[in-house]
């Protein structure tokens, strides 16, 4: 700092002093004077001390939250002559800050719905004094619905079927939208419960029940909105309808048992009858040549006696012509 910047410092400080004011003119703190935090994020509330003139210290910063829902003197963060007192999630967001460093920028580490509010940053310095205000708003997104029926499975046809979607984490009170595998919307016939939380947040669990269901409509969907209409997220459900041969199956196995038992005993019967018929017809060629065994003498015994009164006759015609 030169002699004349010096000389003109102390000259205006005396005039402040006599005024009965203070100094501020010789800092400035700027700060962005809204945020938008995200739940579970991290989040710097921006401020930056301007000096107008040169080779300013700092002593002192303060940041507190202020409004009802703060405790009084509950600052977050306070830097005094070199001692640091910090609220666990709540720090510089330079690691390595000093008194010379002019960023006092305050970082959330994991932002939550209860610090949503008004912030205030106080800077002392051996020119002045200097403060801001922030205003805070933090919101949350749904997360993905989870889905899930009762029954759950082999759910026979034309059966009620209630399916349930169920989403949390939002910041306030959301909507579930529920349409068919054709794109019709069903969401009036569905019901919805909607809760808060003890982290500040909400939750959605919505139920719709198909009548009678069957296999044509199978897929439903569920669609979670927040309080402004924009989808933040969605799900898919198939409802798992039994196999049409099911009720089928068991006298199936009984027919597959049957056919086990019943296919030796037609093959072992067929074995009989075809050995009783070819034992039959052994039986009957048999008894044919034993007839015919029998008859043979008779046969030809017949013969020679016709053959010996052929002669007798023949002798008797001959001796009569003589």
């Amino acid at each position: 700092m030169t002699s004349a910047t010096s000389f003109l410092f102390f000259a205006i400080h005396l005039a402040c002093i006599r005024a009965g004011n203070s100094c501020k003119s010789f800092v400035k703190l700027e700060c962005k004077t809204e945020y938008h935090g995200v739940y579970g994020q991290q989040l710097i509330l921006g401020c930056i001390v301007k000096p107008m003139v040169e080779n300013v210290t700092i002593k002192t910063v303060t940041w507190k939250r202020m409004g009802a829902a703060a405790k009084d003197d509950a600052n977050l963060l306070e830097y005094h002559r070199d001692k640091m007192d910090l609220t666990p999630g709540f720090t510089f967001a330079e690691p390595s800050w000093n008194k010379n460093n002019m960023n006092v920028s305050l970082l959330l580490t994991n932002t939550k719905m209860a610090d949503k509010g008004v912030y205030e940053c106080m800077v002392n310095t051996d020119r002045g004094d200097t403060t801001a205000t922030i205003s805070l708003s933090v919101t949350a997104k749904y997360k993905t619905p989870t889905m899930s029926s009762i029954p759950e499975t082999n759910i026979k046809e034309n059966t009620d079927v209630t399916i349930f979607c169920n989403s949390t984490g939002g910041h306030q009170t959301g909507l579930i939208w529920w349409f068919d595998q054709f794109g019709s919307n069903w969401t009036r016939s569905a019901e919805l419960v909607a809760k808060e939380t003890d982290d500040g947040l909400f939750s959605l669990s919505s139920k719709f029940t198909v009548l009678k269901a069957t296999s044509s409509y199978t897929n439903y969907t569920c669609k979670v909105l927040n309080v402004n209409g924009a989808e933040e997220g969605m799900a898919s459900f198939v409802i798992q309808f039994a196999p049409r041969d099911l009720g089928s199956k068991a006298d199936h196995l009984g027919i597959v048992s049957t056919t086990k038992w019943l296919t030796p005993v037609v093959v072992i019967g067929s074995l009989i009858i075809g050995l009783l018929a070819a034992l039959l017809l052994f039986k009957r060629r048999s008894a044919q040549r034993a007839r015919r065994q029998s008859t043979f003498p008779l046969m030809s015994g017949h013969q020679t006696d016709t053959r010996h009164d052929q002669d007798v006759e023949a002798e008797g015609l001959n001796s009569d012509r003589n």
